[in-house]
């Protein structure tokens, strides 16, 4: 059991627990993970986050397996799959809280290529403004994520797209789609009044057409200050990106997410 936990460098007490956890409870973590390799992640819903974690490390031998069949570079699996350590890092290290979001990596359709992350989605949002996008619901994109715990260095998110584009080229070569996607706060168009030109969330931006923003500020507030404050005065100041964005708030602006895409024959 746990065969493939040494791909993720878990904080070393809560790795002895999960290990002691799959060994006590056995048949109960081998009879979830089957259910999981099935699609039913459901199944995790009323367990403990640790019992969550020790079914989800138990599942990578499938995707494993999956990696090796498509004759994907090993790395890829350990940078991909390392994810799962820092959402245990963002639970306090007592397991994995936010299994429906390693669902996506345990199911082969999730890969960290260099700095950023790539999901094969079909689009069915119906919330999205398809009259302003190139693309229609129903419609085969990749969707690009952007892993927290690295710098957002243009040259790297750069080369991690252009790395996507061939990754998916050799290795899904029947996966016709014409559009990398992205909706996130970075991509929020009145950053620019209180971010540096030159800043890496701006330039990041730059690499996508921006289609349209939304004053949507929960990502925004969650990834830049922790949590949200009905007083905006008590938002911690202790980044340059806090202070300004505070000031920002203060002074009546916005935070929110923009809608943006790639033409991969662009890339």
């Amino acid at each position: 059991m746990l065969d493939l936990i040494h791909y993720i460098n878990l904080d070393e007490n809560l790795k002895q627990k999960v290990i002691d956890l799959a060994h006590k409870d056995r048949v109960n973590i081998m009879s979830l993970a089957d259910k999981c390799k099935n699609g039913n992640f459901s199944s995790l819903a009323l367990k403990s986050d640790l019992t969550r974690l020790a079914v989800m490390i138990e599942c990578l031998g499938y995707t494993f397996e999956k990696y090796k069949q498509y004759s994907i570079d090993e790395k890829i699996f350990s940078d991909t799959v390392d994810d799962i350590r820092i959402w245990c890092e963002n639970n306090g290290n007592k397991g994995l809280k936010n299994y429906n979001w390693i669902k996506n990596h345990i199911s082969f359709e999730l890969f960290k290529i260099g700095r950023l992350q790539y999901q094969l989605v079909t689009i069915k949002n119906k919330l999205l403004k398809y009259d302003l996008l190139p693309f229609d619901y129903g419609e085969k994109v990749i969707y690009v994520h952007i892993p927290q715990g690295e710098r957002l260095a243009y040259s790297d998110c750069v080369q991690s797209l252009k790395c996507a584009k061939e990754f998916f080229k050799k290795h899904f070569p029947d996966y016709k789609y014409r559009f990398f996607f992205c909706e996130s706060w970075l991509l929020y168009g009145d950053n620019q009044k209180f971010m540096m030109p030159q800043s890496n969330i701006l330039r990041f931006s730059s690499l996508f057409h921006i289609a349209y923003s939304i004053d949507a500020d929960s990502q925004a507030i969650e990834r830049i200050f922790g949590k949200r404050h009905i007083n905006k005065k008590k938002y911690k100041e202790n980044t340059t990106l806090q202070k300004n964005a505070k000031k920002h708030l203060l002074n009546g602006g916005k935070l929110g997410i923009g809608i943006g895409f790639i033409d991969k024959e662009s890339i």
